[in-house]
């Protein structure tokens, strides 16, 4: 049985898409629209076909004239040129406009830069956090991918909050989160702590106090931000390092096995086991960002150091040749992690009526008891599941 507001998001949008408009609603409507009916396209070309057209023509690829530089913090596999979509087909015509201009939002990946200034790439803005974007346009989205430092992850500034709130109608279904070598907590300062994630604990991960699986999430933490994202129904977490720490993201890795993050409305992101991947690639080791010329020597990231922040001679520059030598590069790998959102709220259910029955045969025969046990419900328990009349969880709500 789905929660209340479970079913108030898909109420809410079902509400929505019956009430708007359709494009052939909206060109029968409009005398100033011509309805192109002498047009092959539109009267020659079926409607399912002409919307694949419109699909290719409208998904985002790399742009050949804007290629990224293979040492700065943004480069990887699928990031190896500046992204682009050609919007003229949205200019010909009307009709065109109408039938295809939720395309690009709804078929296309939106980045999120969860990251300082200086490591995000030219010419690119956070439209989903600067408030740009309408709600009508925000509410078409599917899938967004936020490259994130794990300080903003941990909401040291408050971003992933904003983010997780921002989203009065429900969530896109897709989020995807990618914590890159550079990323980590251990590259500030020249640190040599290992890596730390931690869903559970508020602030920084810390690999020698990790919380158990059966603790709660502590309010502030990043894993609790998700009880705020009703209608995702679909997120992948992508771990990336250097092959000498690969025994410390697999610690990480094993951890993330226990995890479970509630969503708010009665489901429960699980992790599908099965889906896990492990990949490598091979990297630039010379890091550097838009301003990383008149960054003084002795803080230049140079990777191939323990310490990521160590004295360099000479200053790196923008010029670096963009052939990489073998001294050059760095193996990286990059463990990928998936969790699906499923109802729980039967489960929940269940699991405390067992336990309540529990707690009432563990009287003695020949001493009963008069007092019925206290039981504590959940913060997060459905009011569905949860009888107001006795006090005592049952099965059935």
């Amino acid at each position: 049985m789905p929660s209340r507001s479970l079913t108030y998001i898909k109420r809410k949008r079902a509400v929505r898409d019956a009430t708007k408009p359709t494009a052939v609603d909206k060109i029968t409507s409009r005398h100033y629209i011509n309805p192109q009916a002498l047009s092959p396209l539109f009267n020659l070309i079926p409607a399912e076909i002409r919307q694949e057209i419109f699909q290719f023509a409208l998904q985002s690829c790399p742009n050949p004239s804007k290629p990224y530089s293979r040492h700065s913090f943004w480069y990887r596999p699928g990031f190896t040129h500046a992204k682009a979509i050609t919007i003229g087909l949205l200019l010909t015509c009307r009709r065109i406009y109408l039938e295809s201009n939720h395309l690009p939002l709804t078929q296309n990946e939106h980045v999120i830069w969860g990251v300082e200034n200086s490591r995000m790439p030219p010419y690119t803005s956070n439209y989903l956090l600067d408030g740009s974007m309408k709600i009508a346009q925000r509410n078409e989205i599917q899938s967004v991918h936020i490259f994130a430092q794990q300080f903003w992850l941990e909401d040291w500034k408050h971003k992933w909050l904003s983010y997780a709130q921002n989203w009065p109608n429900g969530c896109p279904p897709r989020l995807k989160i990618t914590i890159r070598h550079t990323d980590w907590w251990y590259n500030l300062l020249g640190e040599r702590s290992p890596l730390a994630l931690d869903p559970k604990r508020k602030g920084r991960a810390n690999a020698k106090n990790w919380a158990a699986e059966e603790d709660s999430f502590e309010a502030g933490s990043w894993g609790s931000r998700f009880t705020n994202m009703g209608g995702l129904e679909h997120f992948e977490l992508e771990l990336e390092t250097i092959e000498s720490k690969r025994p410390e993201l697999d610690a990480v890795v094993d951890r993330a096995h226990t995890w479970r993050f509630p969503l708010g409305d009665g489901r429960t992101l699980i992790l599908d086991e099965c889906a896990t991947t492990r990949e490598s690639w091979s990297g630039s080791r010379h890091f550097k960002g838009l301003n990383a010329p008149n960054v003084p020597a002795g803080l230049q990231l140079r990777q191939g150091s323990i310490a990521s922040f160590s004295g360099v001679s000479k200053k790196r520059t923008n010029s670096e040749p963009e052939i990489l030598r073998l001294e050059d590069m760095l193996h990286y790998y990059v463990v990928t992690l998936t969790w699906s959102a499923r109802d729980t709220s039967r489960e929940n259910r269940a699991r405390i009526y067992e336990n309540s029955r529990g707690s009432f045969g563990t009287s003695s025969p020949d001493k009963p008891t008069s007092t019925i046990p206290s039981l504590t419900i959940p913060a997060t328990m459905p009011h569905a599941s949860y009888n107001r009349l006795n006090a005592i969880p049952t099965a059935y709500g």
